[in-house]
């Protein structure tokens, strides 16, 4: 069986403008929440699982939630991943919450890509790169607070400046994104 020996994070805090709720409260796969249903099927293939937010007030169930640092006001993926590797100082692994086919085999291989001389191991596709399906080393800390400090939000702005590999996967069909209704009722048909 598949086990990474690192925390996984799933990323729950965006503001869903595009899905006109909020997507990390929407029901999915028999659960209560998207955030519930990735947490029931990872728990088994990682060291701990936990759930970033800008605050926990808006789940109603039990987990292990990392707010976002209070320094910062802002929905941004970056005050997030600072939150995130600030708490736990060793290399995490980050899941959107839009994102629930991404396998545990994935995380499996950018493990196998982890080390020393790496700061970031990011998934890649034939459609993009998925920087919120990635492992990130504390290494990269001082790059999030300079660029936060110059109100700079873009994860890419943080790789540009790291060591950062790009792992390629030949089925794109695992990085299926829900951000808009349609594509939450085509990932229900596709459970």
């Amino acid at each position: 069986m598949v086990f990474i020996p690192l925390p996984l994070v799933i990323i729950a805090g965006g503001k869903s403008s595009r899905m006109g709720s909020d997507k990390a409260l929407l029901p999915f796969g028999g659960c209560a929440t998207l955030t519930q249903f990735q947490l029931q099927r990872l728990k088994p293939f990682f060291q701990s699982l936990h759930v970033s937010a800008k605050s926990r007030a808006k789940f109603n169930f039990d987990a292990s939630f990392i707010e976002d640092t209070a320094s910062y006001q802002e929905h941004s993926p970056l005050v997030a991943l600072l939150s995130i590797l600030e708490y736990f100082q060793i290399p995490v692994c980050i899941l959107s919450v839009d994102t629930p086919f991404v396998t545990p085999e994935v995380f499996e291989t950018l493990y196998a890509n982890l080390n020393d001389e790496t700061d970031a191991l990011v998934a890649t596709s034939s459609s993009s790169s998925h920087q919120l399906c990635a492992i990130y080393s504390p290494s990269i800390i001082p790059v999030i607070r300079t660029l936060l400090e110059h109100n700079e939000h873009k994860i890419r702005s943080v790789l540009a400046q790291s060591r950062t590999r790009f792992v390629s996967f030949q089925d794109d069909a695992l990085f299926f994104n829900v951000n808009h209704p349609d594509e939450y009722e085509e990932a229900k048909r596709r459970l």
